[in-house]
């Protein structure tokens, strides 16, 4: 009698254990399963994200108070090319995020005009990001993507040297460098680097 006592003493504890670890193990994979903002501060869930982060000179500092950073989207599946280095050539149907003084907006460009929302993003001494639901540029296939620094009447100083073409079924990160010490608006606004990121539900 006294063994089997023990015996089933021993397994209760087995049991125990393992439904700690069941517990456990759910509490992380819901504490992992978190997703970024979106454009209208949504949370995001069961949407495609991505990720962009724009770096400038290490000289530098992020400077709103005499200049933009633009990032600019052409989602249109027949495009061949990014978006213009020069605002006023953007085109309908583009979709931009704004930093300036007051903070970060996505935009818009319409056949007359933009429409802009205050975003939430993070910013450094040398470097802005911001994460944008996919749903809100449409969830397109492929985005060709531009990244310009400006003075405040929008006048470029900078924009990268190539097409920074995203594909959107790809989840590895992407980078993109560009020339240092090219921007006519001094280090302040010199672009060096662009990196991607898709997030999936």
């Amino acid at each position: 009698m006294y063994i089997i006592k023990n015996r089933h003493k021993i397994n209760w504890k087995k049991l125990s254990i393992f439904c700690l670890m069941i517990v456990i193990t759910a509490f992380l994979v819901n504490g992992c399963a978190r997703w970024p903002e979106e454009p209208n501060g949504g949370g995001g869930a069961g949407e495609k994200q991505l990720i962009v982060k724009v770096e400038i000179n290490e000289e530098g500092t992020l400077n709103t108070d005499k200049g933009n950073y633009y990032i600019v989207f052409d989602t249109n599946k027949d495009a061949f090319f990014p978006p213009d280095d020069e605002i006023d050539n953007w085109q309908e149907g583009y979709y931009y995020v704004k930093l300036e003084d007051i903070g970060f907006f996505f935009g818009e460009v319409l056949e007359i005009g933009t429409s802009e929302q205050f975003i939430s993003g993070t910013q450094s001494e040398n470097y802005f990001q911001v994460t944008i639901s996919l749903a809100d540029l449409g969830n397109p296939e492929g985005i060709h993507m531009n990244a310009i620094t400006t003075d405040k009447d929008n006048e470029t100083y900078d924009a990268l040297d190539t097409d920074f073409y995203i594909n959107t079924s790809l989840l590895f990160p992407k980078t993109e460098t560009d020339s240092l010490e090219d921007s006519t608006g001094g280090t302040d606004f010199d672009i060096t680097q662009v990196t991607t990121t898709i997030l999936t539900p």
